[in-house]
């Protein structure tokens, strides 16, 4: 398959999947939404201390979810954050007060545009800075309990663990004036042996797979293709074509076995 065919579709797959977005009676007084309430805008105009969002779903357990946000606006000030939290978190009494909101306490867990996490109250280095233009990716791995960002559509690394079998919610806040967030892609799968064999299985394999038994494709071409893909996996052009006709021999064969 035409690496530039697979990704355009993808990227039509994800205009249509948007499972929640931004819970207009769960946001700062200062934030406005649009967009389908897909976008908020933070302190419209001028800032006046922290305002924040929350999702209007919960993230259900026994999933792997992943989103996506575009960071439209030049983010600057005390911080930006992007993360998850609990239905406990306070994101409303914010007003007049410059913080690093999510991660605040024990009931969210936050990602800065510095480049730190924060839970408890507690920083810790992470990776990347984000900032106007990035698209940042989360991955909730709640039979796991792992929570990871994306940057480019590449890993971060782990950020938090011992998420598992709390219910959480999408979260964003901002102390900056005039910051604009936009939701491009929201879903999940459920978790099952399927995904599990999904996040070992090299990309030959995958489009062998894909092609072979279209039912599949709505696993192997799925954004969860790539983002439950082990990153220490790395195949070279030449391991690939001489491991290529090798599997499709054997899977011919066990095909025919099987029927």
């Amino acid at each position: 398959m035409n690496p530039d065919t697979n990704s355009k579709n993808r990227k039509e797959i994800r205009k249509k999947y948007r499972e929640w977005s931004w819970d207009s009676k769960c946001i700062s007084g200062i934030c406005e939404l649009s967009k389908n309430n897909l976008e908020v805008t933070f302190n419209p105009k001028f800032s006046k201390g922290t305002a924040a969002a929350r999702g209007n779903k919960p993230l259900k357990i026994g999933r792997h979810h992943y989103w996506e946000l575009r960071i439209i606006t030049i983010a600057y000030g005390t911080d930006v954050m992007i993360g998850v939290g609990t239905k406990r978190a306070n994101l409303m009494d914010t007003e007049g007060k410059f913080c690093s909101l999510l991660g605040q306490d024990h009931e969210s867990w936050g990602y800065s545009y510095k480049g730190y996490l924060q839970h408890a109250g507690q920083k810790h280095p992470y990776t990347a800075c984000f900032n106007e233009g990035s698209v940042i990716g989360v991955h909730l791995d709640t039979w796991r309990g792992r929570l990871q960002f994306f940057s480019k559509q590449k890993s971060l690394g782990v950020a938090f663990t011992g998420l598992k079998n709390i219910v959480l919610y999408p979260m964003i806040s901002s102390t900056s004036a005039n910051t604009k967030i936009r939701i491009l892609y929201c879903c999940s799968i459920p978790s099952s042996l399927q995904t599990e064999c999904l996040s070992v299985l090299p990309r030959i394999q995958r489009n062998f797979l894909s092609n072979t038994y279209p039912v599949l494709q709505y696993l192997t071409r799925s954004t969860f293709a790539d983002v439950l893909r082990k990153n220490s996996e790395i195949e070279s052009d030449e391991e690939v074509s001489e491991f290529a006709p090798k599997y499709r021999r054997s899977m011919k064969l066990w095909y025919k076995r099987m029927n």
